[in-house]
């Protein structure tokens, strides 16, 4: 429910926009966002912080709960250390902000 000053179609026709839907249909898709980390780990809140500061959606793994998943990130890194991220399938290791932003097309300081 849209509530304002003009009448209901008014807001019918804004929203039914050809242009609206169009620019909607371009939106580019975000890449698949997986962070490995721990609870007790600063990086690891750092990186989750500025994902979400960025409105990136992400999968967050427990890698001390999931131990599966922990192994994969080591067979796939080399690395056992947190955080690490899969962003579209091209792993980071650490908060790198640099190669983040850089992967995920964040235009952000």
């Amino acid at each position: 429910m849209v509530k304002g000053c003009h009448d209901t179609q008014f807001y019918k026709q804004l929203f039914e926009n050809a242009v609206y839907q169009q620019k909607a249909q371009n939106t580019p898709q975000q890449k698949s966002v997986t962070v490995y980390s721990t609870p007790t780990c600063p990086w690891c809140n750092t990186l989750k912080s500025f994902l979400r500061k960025n409105g990136i959606v992400f999968t967050d793994i427990d890698v001390s709960r999931d131990h599966d998943a922990a192994r994969q990130m080591v067979a796939a890194t080399g690395q056992q250390g947190v955080p690490q991220a899969n962003i579209g399938g091209e792993w980071v290791v650490g908060f790198d902000q640099q190669k983040i932003k850089r992967l995920l097309n964040i235009q952000t300081q």
